[in-house]
């Protein structure tokens, strides 16, 4: 029996199929008909209530139709017992809501065991809808059962509150129904904390935020299932239909259930043209399908233009989703946990009192009579503690002030006294400016906030919208004070608790990203919009300037350890020579790594701590001591080889074997290497067959990750041989430093980590060793072929850039490389060289979500920079290359 109709019809019905044509061939037909018309009906703007609803009622009946032409009665007597069955619908479609991928899940329901024969009609008919490629979902069980189940399993509970007939009995389900929705199974109360639980815990899965660039339709925050959740609450307490009982119990507002009506459709849309776009269930809004909705939904522009549109409309529901899910999460727990509790609301000031830890305002209209008191609200929370949050009346009284602002909070000059004040408690961030994000209200305090908010980045490296970003990036900063922050980021922390005005890094991390989006570097234009917002808030001159030149140069840091070479003195000058002070440094570097950690869950590993903490000292010790160069390249060389020298005499090598040994070592190799690594190499080679190529691993990290040493006689494609084998490996190469000592012998490293960015267990160690020997002693170089970009990566349009770079040293040529990530770029890159007769002597290593952004340091075969014309044959080869296989 068909549960909703609707002026719009379906011209076929399945009720009226005869017995011949239930077949496979013409029902699968028939599907595809009702699919192509349902597809034609969404392009046309139906209403997407109206298409849910006429799926669900065409299966209806399909199922009903089918249960007839197996003739399964809808109940079997006999002398002893009277046994009821019914078809059931539960789960989505017993709500009657089917997307065109949607799981059909049905229930059999009996009073007892089925009869064999009985049994073959429902096996049959299950057969035929699996031949006929439904997703059916499907179980068979008794009354008593289902009723024992359901009292042990939560998710059957669920599925079974929206249950309704398809065919058989209609008595039998009445029975199930009285008693799932008795005391006995699944009280209100313990149903309601189960509820509660189950979205915490799928929250944490989505690290707890709406605005993941990939959301989940259902699972994510602020998606169907948040919905769902507060409308299977309603269901079991109060019985009936969901909205209407609310609206009865002025839970809601009309608005808010206008607001909520509004925001199910629109997700209903985004998921039935997704369930279009793609064969197989899933609720994922993956980057490669985003374009394709949006243009179905009729988003209109340029390049990712109409993803743009189409995600901010989805962010900004989402955010409307979870302010209506905590109000009426609120409501049920004080309907039915709370209905008898003694707890009284308590004033705490003249404007606020506080429910049950939660802080509400005493006059409904105080944020519409004085809009200040948005700030004020948020102090009140920072000055009690005992405070954990808003209750339901505040934020449906913030809702509707935040409609009615027509100009931004921080015009006020008593708002912006209250934000000075809000920025500098201790508990600031977690407390104020996250539930100032949450409720909307940054949106109407910061100039440019609402710009970002719901921004997407499309790309793979970021892994929130620029908001959400911006506030973990706060988070991350206030976690520098925690012991877990502590132990994760020790240099960073310690700097940290030093900073004299913490409270400079909110108002930088706030406004870092806040260009974005807009014509132009968003670096300078947020050091604009940064500039006027201090000079409003009147903060001092030199915190102005700090804060100003933070969010100019927020990327110095992480583009200079990540993409430079910092064994190059000349590196490090040029960083110190912007930085200027210690005082900028320490605060950069705070920002920096929040900056990186915020980026995404993975992005924050050892090598980049490292990377972090050797440039930060490297800086420091220029500033400590006032020298503001770094020592030239010769004089760095000749310590290294002392300290490595002293070393090794310590520990018994004779002297004038390692200085013979070292004879046809180059200045560059004891620049390059540290004195660890040259005693390393040493302790190897001392007691290895020089004529023999050697491969070892340091048991040791280096910079957090596996070091490869590689002694070998020096030739062509050597470089491009190992790029090849550490790729079949499934490592990451991060750093390479390539040296060639007067025999003509190479003494390369490449630093490798795992794809989790782990460094090499040592399990795999002898396997790597072996392949690499093995490649390195093959007399002739096999030419990789570089393989496409991975499917996921297709949707990214990232043009290969070769861009050379304004040299440190005049006898080598700085080369960028900007390209779509694929397997074997390193090896083909390498290939090129060879090809062209390039000497590669440094390469670093950076992947950045979807695409790579590599820097190469080259000479010619004569050890000197490349002219211009090898420079252009250059960027053309590999740009022939990697774009042959876009």
């Amino acid at each position: 029996m068909s549960m909703t109709r609707t002026h719009l019809c379906y011209p076929v019905s399945p009720l009226h199929f005869s017995d011949e044509q239930i077949n496979i061939p013409y029902l699968k037909q028939q599907l595809e008909a009702f699919q192509q018309w349902s597809m034609v009906q969404f392009e046309q703007q139906v209403d997407i209530d109206t298409l849910v609803h006429l799926r669900s009622e065409f299966i209806d009946h399909l199922l009903e139709r089918l249960w007839g032409f197996y003739q399964i009665p809808k109940h079997v007597s006999s002398f002893f017992k009277r046994n009821r069955i019914a078809l059931v619908a539960v789960g989505g479609y017993g709500r009657a809501e089917l997307h065109p991928l949607s799981d059909i899940d049905i229930l059999i329901l009996s009073d007892y065991p089925l009869t064999k024969e009985i049994e073959k009609q429902i096996g049959d008919l299950v057969r035929l809808l699996w031949d006929l490629h439904l997703d059916i979902g499907h179980s068979v069980r008794t009354l008593r059962i289902c009723l024992q189940e359901a009292k042990n399993d939560i998710s059957i509970m669920t599925n079974l509150i929206e249950s309704r007939l398809i065919s058989g009995n209609q008595l039998l389900l009445d029975e199930l129904h009285k008693q799932i929705f008795s005391d006995k199974i699944w009280p209100s109360r313990e149903f309601y904390k189960a509820k509660v639980q189950e979205q915490q815990d799928r929250h944490k899965q989505y690290h707890s935020t709406s605005y993941n660039l990939e959301p989940d339709l259902k699972n994510s925050p602020g998606g169907l299932r948040d919905m769902q959740i507060i409308q299977w609450i309603a269901i079991r307490h109060f019985g009936g239909e969901f909205l209407q009982k609310i609206a009865d119990f002025n839970y809601l507002t009309p608005e808010d259930i206008e607001d909520f009506k509004t925001c199910r459709k629109f997700l209903w849309r985004i998921r039935f043209a997704l369930h279009c776009v793609i064969t197989r269930y899933d609720n994922r809004l993956l980057f490669d399908r985003q374009l394709s909705i949006a243009k179905m939904l009729g988003y209109k522009g340029e390049g990712n233009a109409p993803v743009e549109k189409m995600m901010h409309d989805y962010y900004r529901v989402a955010h409307n989703i979870t302010e209506l899910n905590q109000m009426l999460l609120q409501l049920f727990y004080e309907s039915i946990l709370e209905h008898n509790s003694k707890n009284k609301p308590y004033d705490i000031d003249e404007h606020f009192q506080i429910r049950d830890k939660l802080i509400d305002v005493k006059d409904d209209e105080i944020f519409k009579k004085d809009p200040v008191m948005i700030m004020q609200l948020f102090y009140t929370m920072l000055l009690n503690p005992q405070v954990i949050g808003l209750y339901s009346n505040t934020i449906r009284q913030l809702r509707s002030a935040r409609r009615l602002l027509t100009n931004l909070l921080c015009e006020n000059a008593k708002a912006r006294s209250l934000f000075m004040l809000i920025i500098k408690h201790p508990d600031a961030i977690e407390k104020a400016i996250l539930p100032m994000h949450k409720y909307g209200i940054l949106s109407v305090y910061i100039p440019g906030w609402k710009q970002i908010s719901g921004m997407m980045q499309f790309d793979l490296f970021h892994a929130y919208t620029v908001d959400e970003h911006t506030i973990r990036l706060l988070l991350e900063l206030d976690s520098l004070k925690t012991e877990n922050g502590k132990q994760k980021h020790p240099n960073s922390a310690n700097v940290f608790a030093k900073l004299s005005k913490p409270e400079l890094l909110v108002i930088t991390g706030l406004f870092h990203d806040i260009g974005k989006g807009r014509h132009g570097d968003h670096s300078e234009i947020g050091a604009h919009l940064v500039e006027e917002f201090c000079q409003l808030h009147e903060l001092e001159t030199k915190d102005t300037d700090l804060i100003i030149w933070l969010v100019r140069y927020h990327l110095l840091m992480s583009v200079t350890a990540q993409s430079r070479d910092l064994q190059d003195p000349a590196v490090i000058n040029e960083f110190i020579q912007i930085v200027k002070s210690k005082r900028r440094l320490q605060y950069l570097l705070c920002l920096t790594v929040a900056d990186v950690c915020a980026t995404n869950e993975t992005l924050w590993n050892s090598w980049k701590q490292s990377l972090m903490r050797e440039l930060y000292f490297s800086a420091k010790n220029s500033f400590d001591s006032g020298i503001r160069q770094i020592p030239e390249q010769r004089s760095i060389a000749r310590q290294n080889k002392q300290e490595a020298l002293a070393i090794l005499v310590k520990q018994n090598y004779d002297e004038q074997t390692i200085k013979a040994f070292w004879q046809s070592y180059r200045v560059d190799y004891f620049l390059r290497y540290t004195k660890e690594q040259i005693v390393w190499h040493a302790q190897l080679l001392l007691q290895h067959d020089l004529t023999k190529t050697q491969v070892a691993i340091n048991p040791n990290p280096y910079h957090g990750g596996s070091e490869i040493f590689i002694y070998s006689p020096d030739r062509p494609y050597l470089f491009a041989t190992v790029c090849n084998i550490l790729s079949m490996h499934n490592l990451t190469i991060h750093d390479a430093l390539i040296i060639t000592n007067k025999k003509g012998f190479a003494l390369d490293t490449f630093i490798v980590l795992d794809p989790n960015g782990q460094t090499l267990q040592e399990d795999r160690n002898q396997g790597l060793i072996s392949a690499l020997n093995k490649a390195l002693q093959q007399p002739v170089y096999k030419a990789v072929t570089i393989k496409p970009p991975k499917q996921r990566l297709r949707s990214f349009l990232v043009p290969t850039q070769v861009n050379f770079l304004s040299a440190f040293n005049d006898s080598q040529t700085y080369m960028e490389l900007i390209a779509l990530d694929r397997p074997g770029l390193l090896a083909c890159v390498g290939e090129i060289f060879a090809n062209l007769d390039l000497s590669l002597r440094s390469a670093k290593i950076a992947t950045i979500g979807e695409h790579i952004e590599d820097l190469f340091i080259l000479t010619n075969k004569h050890n000197q920079a490349l002219d211009d014309n090898t420079c252009q044959k250059l960027r053309e080869s590999i740009i022939i290359a990697l774009d042959s296989m876009n």
